[in-house]
């Protein structure tokens, strides 16, 4: 449903802004991200172990909605491939929490999404000035298309395909900067696991720092 909105919403947009004649210029991109992936919520006995990543990459479609170019819509289609490192166990279709850490070598959850970012954008470019500030803010829609759980510590290692993770994922998302170098944020609107996980870590949801770079 989302994303057939998205679609219609797009079509219907750049059918409109392309029949006007007018100097509008396009800054189709392609697009590099790496964050810091965690999880939030008010889950007391939840952490965070080693460092968690998530690394996005694909292509934006821009569409200018103001005869300077300023302003503009964005869609576009990537992929994320991401690593959660925490003390949530799962085995057997349950969590629980690793109290001892130390004695755990891997707790990971990996898992790659297809994704479509729908953003709202403004810069202060021209047609001729590549270096500008820019402010895109969005949403953007995730479909998880594989996940594996791995476990190991000293007497024990399995590996668990297709944990119970929602894989119909939407958020907010920001990016500011200036040229290359831009800051990128982005928090789930939804959780992170499915309803039918432990109510002790429903409220759990993804959040995203780190940089973005657009190259055209």
């Amino acid at each position: 449903m989302i994303l057939r909105g998205l679609f219609y919403s797009s079509l219907f947009l750049a059918y409109s802004l392309f029949s006007q004649e007018n100097q509008n210029y396009f800054e189709d991109q392609f697009y590099l991200g790496l964050s810091y992936n965690s999880l939030g919520g008010k889950v007391d006995e939840f952490k965070e172990n080693k460092f968690s990543y998530s690394l996005n990459y694909g292509f934006i479609k821009d569409i200018t909605i103001s005869k300077n170019g300023k302003y503009a819509l964005g869609i576009g289609l990537g992929l994320s491939h991401n690593s959660l490192n925490n003390n949530l166990k799962f085995s057997n279709l349950n969590f629980e929490f690793i109290q001892n850490l130390s004695s755990t070598s891997i707790n990971r959850y990996n898992y790659t999404e297809l994704q479509i970012p729908f953003e709202l954008r403004w810069r202060n470019s021209s047609i001729d000035n590549y270096k500008f500030w820019r402010i895109y803010a969005g949403l953007r829609y995730s479909k998880v298309i594989q996940s594996k759980y791995i476990y190991e510590d000293v007497a024990l290692s399995y590996e668990i395909d297709d944990f119970p993770i929602e894989k119909d994922q939407i958020g907010l998302t920001l990016n500011i900067g200036f040229n290359t170098w831009n800051i990128s944020a982005y928090q789930s609107l939804k959780p992170f696991f499915t309803d039918g996980s432990n109510s002790d870590i429903i409220d759990l949801k993804q959040f995203r720092l780190g940089f973005i770079f657009y190259v055209f």
